[in-house]
């Protein structure tokens, strides 16, 4: 990964998500990180750069969520119990990458195709001097 940063807190990720969201605004994120590494409080962090107030939560047993904001729709999908690419195509997943909305995926690597398309790698890892708090972030961009 190309650029890389330390959270230390919570609150310092949902701050690094939302520098990242202007300026990633109009992207595919795919979100990597082990269970619990804090995709979903990065994926509310990034909502809250964009200007959408809403409360985001995991979409892990709808698939997708849709937030609205003044100017734009956030999508946002968990990936994690799709077993087919066929899945996401059912899902309206392409169309969604047409519309030139953002759209944010948790667990993207059960979809290997997505890599793909052009998107911007999001990876967060614990740190393991200090798992609870703070967690590694690194993103990169990855053309088509």
């Amino acid at each position: 990964m190309n650029n890389q940063t330390t959270s230390h807190s919570p609150e310092q990720t949902l701050q690094i998500a939302a520098k990242l969201a202007r300026q990633f605004s109009d992207s595919l994120v795919l979100l990597y990180g082990p269970m619990g590494a804090g995709k979903t409080l990065f994926a509310r962090g990034f909502a809250q750069g964009l200007g959408i107030e809403r409360n985001v939560s995991s979409p892990t047993y709808t698939l997708m969520n849709e937030y609205r904001g003044t100017d734009l729709k956030l999508f946002h999908l968990d990936l994690y119990r799709i077993n087919h690419h066929e899945e996401v195509i059912d899902l309206g997943l392409y169309e969604i990458l047409d519309s030139g909305h953002p759209c944010l995926i948790e667990w993207p690597e059960r979809v290997p195709e997505l890599a793909k398309v052009e998107h911007v790698a999001v990876k967060i890892d614990p740190d393991t001097d200090d798992p609870e708090n703070s967690r590694h972030i690194s993103w990169q961009v990855n053309k088509e």
